[in-house]
């Protein structure tokens, strides 16, 4: 557990599922507006879907939130095996006080302890809010570009990397 400025950064427990869902749709309303008509379809996932989301954390993927005034808002997950930052969201109403930046290093610092050099994630290429916070922490894009569906709604995802060793030159 990681305290910083009030903000408990810890693993996932089972109760904060109902939580997840909440900063979740939140968080897609505010920043996925490029979505046409998103919010007809939030809530996205029923809330059997947290549960699971939580349940399935294994040994290779870890699941972390963000607490403030212990209430969770916000959280983040990677996938030990390949080393990507598969989800990274913050509650809205919590912006602007460093949480994402504690997920962010938080889950850097669990790859880069499970022996990554690299880490890499995909968001949405129209979010451009998002990008700048990546670019901010080191993120680069690749290039890479790949197609995604969600209830219905289309869209494109931009590859970023960051190296997670210092090179030596």
């Amino acid at each position: 557990m990681e305290i910083d400025g009030g903000i408990v950064v810890r693993n996932a427990v089972a109760s904060d599922a109902p939580r997840l869902g909440e900063v979740f749709d939140a968080a897609v309303l505010d920043g996925w507006t490029h979505l046409e008509r998103i919010e007809e379809i939030v809530p996205m996932f029923p809330p059997a879907f947290w549960v699971e989301a939580v349940a399935e954390t294994g040994s290779a993927d870890v699941l972390l939130v963000a607490e403030l005034d212990g209430r969770v808002v916000g959280y983040s997950g990677t996938h030990g095996d390949d080393g990507e930052l598969y989800v990274l969201f913050v509650h809205p109403a919590a912006g602007g006080r460093g949480i994402g930046r504690r997920l962010l290093e938080a889950a850097e610092a669990d790859l880069r302890a499970r022996g990554r050099d690299e880490v890499f994630l995909w968001t949405h290429d129209a979010d451009t809010r998002a990008q700048h916070v990546y670019a901010a922490a080191g993120y680069t894009p690749t290039g890479a570009r790949r197609n995604g569906e969600i209830h219905g709604r289309r869209y494109v995802e931009v590859e970023l990397r960051k190296p997670l060793i210092a090179s030596n030159a």
